[in-house]
């Protein structure tokens, strides 16, 4: 170790402690932002009548989960940190810097969610086999994946929507162990919405967007090696 990259005398950063206590620091102040970016969401979930053909209504709303999810994902990168970007500076950074492309992929990935979920709970209306809602809420779950791996991808790399759309598909095939990590995140996301309310998704979300980064390296370090040049 060189004598400038010794730890500062009294840094209360170095050692494991300071480290630990960075982190949760961190992870709060990010999951305070994540709340209040998707707080819009949150209310129109306590505001629609719970009623099956309001179901697509709920689904729309999600469309602010994926700015705020972006912008998560980005504070808690090592981007962030290695920039030495307070845990705020870079939520708001990666907000502004993204809002923009997540939407690009976040609006008709939703409206397909929509759409989708408006055919399964008309299924009986429509006079087709109760087995087609088996396949819609497949592809639902499938595109589900795609938004978030396409979230992944936009938070920290600046291509074209088309081809963030096309190297988000790709990888849900290209590294299926990471696809069902993401999955595993996405169910456990779904049972806290189930057993409790989105309320408290919203305030736990930074914890559960810390273990997404964590599955997805793989993936972002495949985008870095093979798709962006040095």
């Amino acid at each position: 170790m060189t004598a400038s990259e010794a730890p500062v005398p009294g840094d209360p950063q170095a050692g494991p402690a300071g480290r630990a206590t960075s982190t949760v620091y961190r992870l709060l102040v990010v999951g305070i932002l994540l709340a209040i970016s998707v707080a819009p969401t949150v209310v129109l979930s306590f505001l629609i009548a719970p009623h099956p053909s309001n179901v697509p209504l709920v689904v729309a709303s999600a469309l602010f989960v994926g700015p705020g999810l972006s912008a998560a994902l980005f504070a808690l990168g090592e981007r962030a940190r290695d920039d030495g970007l307070a845990p705020a500076g870079a939520f708001l950074k990666g907000y502004r810097m993204n809002v923009g492309d997540v939407l690009k992929l976040w609006v008709p990935g939703v409206a397909v969610l929509a759409a989708l979920t408006w055919t399964t709970v008309n299924i009986a209306v429509a006079g087709v086999p109760a087995w087609w809602a088996g396949i819609l809420l497949g592809l639902a779950a499938v595109v589900v994946l795609w938004l978030v791996q396409a979230t992944v991808i936009t938070s920290f790399f600046a291509f074209r929507g088309r081809d963030t759309a096309r190297l988000a598909l790709y990888f849900l095939g290209r590294l299926p162990r990471v696809t069902l990590a993401v999955l595993s995140v996405l169910v456990l996301a779904g049972a806290v919405v189930f057993l409790t309310t989105p309320a408290v998704l919203a305030v736990f979300g930074a914890l559960l967007v810390a273990l997404l980064l964590r599955w997805e390296k793989p993936l972002l370090s495949e985008v870095r090696l093979r798709f962006v040049e040095s």
